[in-house]
């Protein structure tokens, strides 16, 4: 720098940081169609690329009584052929025009997106339809299908951070309420599914009464309300209610700890885990804030910086809250070295005591309120991502202006608040422990 330049800094003020703006959240069209399905509809151009997202109350909390897995089954299943197409051609046509489909079922739904170019929706809109309401379940492919979800299951129970996980959620919620048990059965249950009980399933639960469609992207909202009458016209009908409720009464267990022995294991998988609170409560704010100071960050926050960054004894230590229709799961993790797993448990719990007994100072609330605020505008940078915050909007029934106003929303939150967050969900003597290794 010369000397002109060095006077000129000298002379210029020194930034002085503000508030950060306000995250840019698109406004959809929002209409019902003549069949009871619920759009969402944002218009986001700028790229030539569309995402729409089918989500379905049909997730494994709607598995018959005996029949683990068949919500998974039938999802792996919808692109496996249709009445009109084989499996084959309907992947060839998904491929000429540069679309893909994928589906995923959790616990509360199943989810079906289809991503495109804007120029091919009318083409492919039949094909995402064709496969949602018209699957053939065609026999060879059925078999071929829960031939490898029976080996994948099997695959699970060689890696101790599943068996990690499963052990937890039927600890947690005891392994009959439907989030105590996996989404994608068991290989005893699933070997048992029938083409008969998976089309009875489909008939069910994949109706639109119920369902919501979101879409986002280059596209015109009322076109595709248009686009989407047509071609779900003589689909018709409203879901069966799920046989299980998903409020659990109480814990199997509570203030235990769990010792799952693995031969020749290097490392320990910790959990320590308690039920939650439901994603519309007006407490998961204050409570994901808290969740942040906790183990929200791998490597900021306390669990990290303690088990990380002081000790090294872990590549990461974190904590979360799972968004649910009920009172979904709270779980901290991690994976250390054998040796020091005593110590690691006893760190994790002491700190969980720490933020429950001391007050959280304005630094590091000022810091955890900064990354949740500051990450927003982040979340609707892609067609994908503007779907899927507004799929958390519209299933889990919150405001429209949830996003907009989330901002002001943690920045309400005090420290005071942040302590009853964590007395009210992270009590040690609700909280089970759950070792492998």
């Amino acid at each position: 720098m010369t000397p002109p330049e060095q006077a000129l800094a000298r002379a210029l003020p020194l930034p002085v940081s503000g508030l950060p703006a306000p995250p840019r959240v698109p406004r959809p069209e929002r209409y019902t169609l003549a069949n009871g399905l619920r759009v969402v509809a944002a218009r986001q151009a700028g790229l030539p690329q569309i995402v729409i997202r089918l989500v379905l109350p049909a997730g494994s909390a709607a598995d018959p009584t005996g029949g683990a897995g068949t919500a998974a089954l039938v999802g792996q299943l919808l692109t496996e052929g249709t009445a009109q197409l084989t499996a084959e051609e309907l992947n060839a046509r998904l491929d000429l025009l540069g679309a893909s489909v994928e589906v995923d079922v959790g616990h509360d739904f199943a989810e079906v997106e289809l991503f495109l170019l804007s120029e091919t929706l009318d083409e492919a809109l039949p094909l995402l339809a064709d496969l949602v309401v018209r699957p053939a379940f065609p026999a060879t492919e059925v078999e071929r299908v829960r031939d490898e979800l029976l080996d994948s299951l099997a695959a699970r129970l060689d890696e101790s951070a599943n068996v990690a996980d499963d052990r937890t959620a039927a600890e947690v919620f005891g392994a009959d309420h439907p989030y105590g048990r996996p989404a994608l059965g068991t290989p005893d249950s699933v070997a048992e599914l029938s083409v008969s009980a998976l089309q009875a399933f489909h008939h069910a639960y994949y109706r639109p009464e119920g369902s919501l469609l979101v879409a986002a992207g280059d596209l015109n909202p009322r076109a595709l309300a248009e686009q989407l009458e047509r071609v779900l016209h003589d689909w018709r009908g409203a879901p069966e209610a799920p046989l299980t409720s998903r409020d659990a009464e109480a814990m199997a267990s509570g203030a235990e700890t769990i010792i799952l022995p693995w031969k020749g294991a290097l490392q320990s998988e910790i959990r320590i885990a308690g039920r939650g609170l439901p994603r519309n409560s007006a407490d998961w704010i204050p409570a994901a804030l808290a969740n942040y100071i906790l183990g929200g960050s791998t490597i900021t926050g306390r669990l990290g910086a303690n088990l990380r960054e002081e000790k090294g004894w872990t590549y990461g230590a974190r904590s979360s809250f799972v968004a649910a229709l009920g009172a979904g799961g709270w779980v901290a993790e991690t994976a250390v070295d054998v040796e020091v797993r005593d110590e690691a448990l006893r760190e994790m719990h002491r700190e969980i005591r720490r933020i429950l007994d001391e007050p959280v100072g304005d630094a590091e609330l000022r810091r955890a309120k900064d990354a949740l605020i500051l990450s927003l505008p982040r979340a609707f940078e892609t067609p994908r991502r503007v779907v899927s915050r507004f799929v958390t909007l519209e299933a889990f029934g919150l405001p429209d202006e949830y996003w907009s106003r989330f901002p002001a929303a943690v920045e309400a939150v005090t420290a005071e608040e942040v302590m009853l967050m964590a007395r009210r969900y992270l009590d040690p003597a609700r909280l089970v422990s759950v070792l492998v290794g």
